[in-house]
């Protein structure tokens, strides 16, 4: 039986044929299917060390069928191949144990040492399962054993990335293995000493919490959190502790195991940048503007701060971009994510692109006389950029106390479509106590009045 035989799964006849052409050089008998439910089959047999899966398939999703693999096989390594706009559903698979993620189109070599590495990986993990599995059984054997049991076991423990420490009962560290040193940039024997507290980026508070976890519901398994690096800010750890117990049954000691998990936070981080990103404009999307738009109204609500509501479109957008062609519009709606970019407060306001040619922005501690200079603001930016006659209809609309997401939108929304009603080129702010607008003419914008 092939030890490391391969199985892909795509429901596009002509990828799963190239990816076929490519792994047959890692593993020339790989398996590949267009069926999810004809993949999962193959896999009962427990020939496969490798899956390699699409994540949208008509049949069943891609995650469904890591989860079911990863329950048949633990071990199995699984690698995933997921479009641009499926960043969420690639972090999940992640979460659920694959191995890597390759986005499409993919590089013919990339998956290649992608294969091979996830399939170095399951070696690796069996070997050191299997290293276990024997100093188990040598711990039973002859006393002229045991030194060369306990010989075998430090040099396991240093061969491993992962660091792995001994906490003494007074919080201090007993013991750190060369992996430890590395990980946190240490010389040999200079952690020995070294409190816990003084390692935890939290300090003495998070040293503290982590103490009632193990008082309350020992072992502790799978801590995300920050350890001080000697030469840098800090480096993401998953951490694990257990106690060790004198015969007694009195703890004597602590063994923390720590895994780096910098590079994976710091990917997770950048798919959920993508995941709420515009890619024309650079601005936040739709689908963050909502769950945005009620933290901060939140927020200004407890901080008694004011907040107010830009939303836009461009006029004679449609009769531009059909006359044009869509290549100048896209070039229109890209100089809009510039213009709010330049004109609103960095690190203070958000930009976001509503829909097709509409925008957002959200302006706190802004009030209205605020939200009038800015939005005069956007407007004379983008009409500096000469797109012929397009101009901007923008409405902006004042948090009021009982206001919420949905009703303070529609206020910026049925503003907009005021000034557009008005000609366009046009800012139109919504009165709450009249539920009408007041609305501003070039003139009086420029003369700094506002007309009511």
């Amino acid at each position: 039986m092939h030890k490391e035989r391969i199985l892909i799964l795509d429901d596009e006849a002509s990828i799963l044929e190239l990816l076929g052409q490519t792994l047959r050089q890692v593993d020339p008998d790989c398996t590949l299917t267009t069926s999810p439910l004809k993949a999962l089959e193959h896999l009962k047999t427990g020939q496969y060390a490798l899956l390699v899966t699409d994540l949208r398939m008509p049949e069943m999703n891609g995650n469904e069928v890591v989860r079911r693999a990863r329950e048949m096989d633990p071990d199995l390594a699984v690698i995933v191949i997921t479009g641009l706009m499926e960043v969420t559903s690639a972090i999940e698979s992640m979460r659920a144990g694959a191995d890597d993620y390759l986005l499409k189109p993919f590089n013919i070599e990339e998956i290649r040492l992608s294969a091979e590495r996830a399939l170095e990986r399951r070696r690796l993990i069996l070997e050191n399962r299997q290293h276990q599995l024997d100093l188990e059984s040598r711990v039973h054997e002859a006393t002229r054993e045991l030194r060369e049991t306990k010989e075998y076991l430090e040099n396991l423990i240093n061969s491993s990335v992962d660091a792995i420490l001994t906490i003494d009962a007074n919080g201090k560290v007993s013991y750190a293995n060369q992996g430890a040193n590395d990980m946190f940039g240490y010389e040999p024997d200079v952690l020995l000493g070294k409190k816990l507290a003084d390692l935890l980026h939290g300090g003495e508070e998070e040293a503290a919490h982590i103490q009632r976890i193990m008082d309350q519901k020992p072992p502790l398994k799978n801590y995300e959190t920050d350890f001080r690096h000697n030469h840098q800010d800090k480096i993401s750890v998953n951490m694990s502790m257990s106690w060790v117990k004198n015969a007694d049954g009195k703890i004597i000691s602590y063994i923390v195991i720590c895994k780096d998990i910098t590079t994976q936070k710091r990917l997770e981080e950048e798919l959920k940048e993508l995941s709420i990103k515009d890619n024309l404009t650079g601005l936040f999307n739709q689908r963050y503007f909502y769950s945005r738009l009620e933290m901060e109204l939140k927020r200004a609500r407890r901080q008694a701060w004011p907040l107010t509501l830009m939303l836009f479109d461009v006029d004679r957008f449609k009769y531009f971009n059909d006359t044009r062609g869509h290549l100048e519009g896209d070039r229109v709606l890209q100089a809009i994510g510039e213009v709010v970019t330049e004109s609103t407060r960095t690190h203070v306001d958000l930009g976001f692109r509503y829909g097709g040619d509409e925008f957002t922005i959200i302006l706190t501690e802004a009030d209205e006389e605020i939200g009038i200079l800015i939005a005069n603001r956007v407007r004379n930016g983008f009409s500096q950029k000469n797109f012929d006659r397009l101009t901007l209809s923008i409405g902006l609309a004042a948090c009021w106390e009982d206001c919420t997401t949905e009703s303070l939108t529609r206020a910026a929304d049925m503003m907009m479509y005021e000034s557009k009603r008005a000609g366009g080129n046009r800012i139109s702010i919504y009165n709450p106590e009249s539920m009408s607008a007041l609305l501003e003419a070039d003139s009086f914008i420029q003369e700094g009045k506002i007309s009511r």
